[in-house]
């Protein structure tokens, strides 16, 4: 299949690598894989850019915290990108990260969630933000995600909303707690440093609030 691959300007403001539009269902089929973010939004087909260093450090970070907590916790499930949160026909997201509670585990296929999650949690780039917020952040209102997440180190902010498209607050220190991960806290400062901090303190900070 091919796809329209945007002038390297736009690629620099917008964040992708190639943006088809008119696509289908079945073209974000053929083109979703392991090794890439692919999203489909009312037939405009989204390959994302491969993430940072930084990005990747964060989310290492942040998927052992959530992990470890829900693992401990019997919560349910957390899973990463590039699996897919399926929200309908033309609405196809990999968000970096999912947390899927013991009560919806029956909507876990082998490749994807069929419907959404109670929690999502993005983690935005500079050029990224704006999507997140805006036109992803209405399809998560839309298919009503339970909670999610935006995490910004640029702007050096975590914005809740719960449900999806309901701000509750946006955190730039001091705990941040989810309504839909029962106990699950963290720290917004905690993703603004350079080294992250250990999670094994971390761990034991929320297990001490």
């Amino acid at each position: 299949m091919a796809v329209d691959t945007i002038d390297p300007r736009e690629r620099l403001r917008e964040g992708f690598l190639a943006v088809r539009y008119g696509a289908t269902p079945t073209d974000w089929e053929e083109t979703a894989g392991e090794s890439h973010f692919v999203e489909l939004i009312d037939g405009r087909l989204i390959v994302h850019s491969p993430a940072g260093l930084r990005h990747q450090r964060i989310f290492g970070f942040l998927h052992q915290l959530v992990a470890g907590h829900v693992e401990r916790n019997g919560l349910g499930e957390v899973l990463s990108g590039p699996f897919t949160m399926d929200l309908g026909v033309q609405r196809k997201f990999e968000p970096d990260l999912i947390f899927v509670a013991l009560r919806s585990s029956e909507l876990v296929t082998h490749d994807r969630l069929l419907g959404a999650a109670d929690l999502v949690i993005e983690i935005a780039s500079p050029s990224t933000a704006a999507y997140d917020r805006g036109e992803k952040r209405e399809c998560y209102r839309v298919g009503r995600v339970g909670e999610y997440w935006m995490i910004d180190p640029a702007a050096r902010r975590i914005a809740v909303d719960a449900p999806a498209g309901q701000e509750l607050g946006s955190y730039a220190e001091g705990w941040v707690e989810s309504n839909k991960c029962p106990g699950f806290a963290v720290r917004a400062e905690w993703f603004w440093v350079d080294p992250l901090p250990r999670v094994v303190d971390c761990i034991a900070a929320m297990t001490g609030r």
